[in-house]
């Protein structure tokens, strides 16, 4: 008969089993899973509500749930930052800010950027009681404008505002996050318009890198429609309507862009304060106008005033030469300035000149006057036409020709003709006068 133990051995060898098949069922051990990325909290500057932050990759995939935003102290939100990619914290409204300095400003939003570097194991003694400081986990990069000169100044001569505005993307001042980390794409930033034009179209910037030497420059000669020109940049940092500010101007309109030179002809010129956007603008106080005229001309008077609840004054502008003229309005530091081209009287000129000889031709018929001297007569009453009529411009009073006389056509041909008329018949009896006295 076989013994007890021999007939145990089939019933262990089956406990064995069993026990083995249900070792190598089992999960592998802890150590062998993978590690989860490490996940840690970041805290920075948020003045909107929580409600209104939303974080996206960069293909534009939501991760709200993900990061889990919520609120700190007054003006702060925490995030909880995964190390695996970057990713774009923006608002869902798109915020509206004035540039009312030449300051640098931060704008809403930013990337953060995940550190690639290993944490370093630093090993401190225990009992000195210095807590090891956590690695920094992310790089918070923002994007910046500024412009300069801000308010935008006007510049007379193209008709336009000016200003620059540079971009950039800096890394935050906060210590909590990395300085140097950088970018694989550039950043593209594009920049619409609302109520204003400019000269040229704008471009989109690219920023290649962050820091000060990869700023873009973006120059703007505009002219504002209405009272708040703005411009909506949008780019992957930021999204956020930037108003410009303008110092209103003085325009200077002349009622005519040419006129007869040599003393001929005035010209009214008006002088009006206006807003950036052209609305007239009311002065407050009396403000004084200095002008200012390069070239030949006069102003009557030779300063302005512009009275409390006035926006506008005018003056007279009397030629007295040739060249073009430059009518410059100063009133503080606002400045207007208009061109106005003095042109030669041809006109004028010529009927002065065929009045003469109209005027000498005449001297034939007066009884007793000499037929065949009418050649004569025609020469000395175009030189006696021309004296009188410069005699006219220059203002000789006891001649009695005023300037409105010899300004037109009509009224220099009528000089010419009674000038040369009588301007003959002098010459003649002088010449009488002096044949008799040699006789």
């Amino acid at each position: 008969m076989p013994r007890p133990a021999q007939r145990c051995w089939p019933f262990l060898a089956l406990v064995i089993g069993l026990a083995a098949a249900g070792t190598w069922a089992q999960e592998p051990p802890l150590a062998d899973a993978p590690t989860p990325p490490p996940v840690e909290r970041v805290i920075f500057a948020w003045e909107q509500s929580v409600e209104s932050l939303r974080v996206r990759d960069l293909e534009g995939r939501e991760l709200d749930a993900e990061v889990e935003p919520l609120p700190q102290e007054p003006g702060r939100v925490s995030l909880s930052v995964p190390t695996r990619g970057p990713f774009v914290v923006k608002g869902d409204a798109v915020e509206t800010r004035r540039l009312t300095s030449e300051e640098r400003q931060v704008l809403p939003g930013g990337l953060f950027l995940p550190s690639t570097d290993e944490p370093a194991e630093v090993i401190v003694p225990p009992g000195l009681g210095i807590t090891p400081l956590p690695p920094r986990v992310a790089t918070w990069l923002r994007l910046t404008a500024v412009a300069s000169p801000i308010p935008a100044t006007w510049d007379p001569l193209t008709g336009t505002y000016h200003t620059e505005l540079s971009f950039g993307v800096h890394a935050s001042t906060e210590e909590r996050f990395a300085p140097g980390q950088g970018f694989e794409e550039p950043i593209e930033i594009r920049v619409g318009l609302r109520g204003l034009t400019t000269r040229e179209a704008l471009s989109p910037l690219l920023i290649e890198a962050p820091g000060l030497a990869n700023e873009q420059s973006l120059v703007l000669d505009f002219l504002p429609s209405t009272s708040s020109p703005t411009l909506e940049v949008r780019s992957t940092l930021s999204d956020v309507n930037l108003e410009l500010e303008a110092l209103p101007r003085l325009e200077v309109r002349p009622e005519s862009t040419s006129m007869v030179g040599l003393g001929l002809a005035r010209v009214a010129v008006s002088v009006e304060q206006v807003a950036p956007h052209g609305e007239p603008l009311r002065v407050t106080h009396p403000t004084r106008i200095a002008l200012t005229v390069d070239g030949p001309a006069t102003p009557d008077p030779g300063e302005l005033q512009l009275e409390p609840d006035e926006s506008a004054v005018a003056f007279d502008l009397r030629s007295s030469g040739l060249a073009p003229l430059t009518v410059t309005a100063v009133a503080g530091g606002l400045r207007g300035e208009a061109t106005i081209q003095q042109r030669v009287p041809w006109g004028p000129i010529l009927a002065a000149l065929f009045g003469g000889a109209l005027g000498g031709f005449c001297r034939r018929f007066v009884k007793g006057a000499d037929k065949a001297s009418t050649p004569l007569r025609l020469l000395e009453g175009v030189i006696v036409a021309l004296v009188a009529y410069v005699a006219g411009v220059l203002g000789v009073g006891y001649l009695a020709l005023p300037v409105v006389v010899v300004a037109t056509e009509a009224g220099a041909f009528l000089t010419g003709a009674l000038s040369g008329f009588i301007g003959v018949n002098v010459l003649e009896r002088l010449q009488g006068k002096a044949s008799a006295q040699s006789g």
